[in-house]
């Protein structure tokens, strides 16, 4: 059975499309309870936001920690990307294959 041009074309973007790279979370000890303790753990995606949803489908109730109620990141976080700041894009900054996230936990006082 021979695939029509347009067709195959289609299937490669479609699958380009889904192509997700692979990116290290080194996950502070404060939220090692959602990851059975584990240190970091491999995720997909092309932004921070990206990372941390298949972070949440990996281990469920860690974005409730991470996300304000507006679905932003909360005030209490920050997450780098390769040691710098991922602020002010947030959860839109983009990512690359190989690169390593590091949730921080921001320290608040007066």
């Amino acid at each position: 059975m021979q695939i029509h041009e347009s067709m195959q074309m289609r299937y490669i973007m479609h699958l380009a499309y889904n192509i997700r790279m692979s990116v290290t979370i080194r996950i502070h000890s404060f939220l090692r309870q959602y990851t059975v303790g584990e240190k970091t753990i491999a995720v997909k995606g092309k932004t921070v936001g990206e990372c941390l949803d298949d972070l949440e489908a990996k281990c469920p109730g860690i974005k409730e920690q991470l996300y304000d109620k507006e679905g932003k990141l909360a005030d209490l976080w920050d997450v780098y990307v390769n040691s710098t700041s991922c602020y002010p894009e947030d959860l839109a900054k983009p990512v690359k294959d190989g690169d390593e996230l590091t949730i921080v936990a921001l320290i608040h006082g007066g």
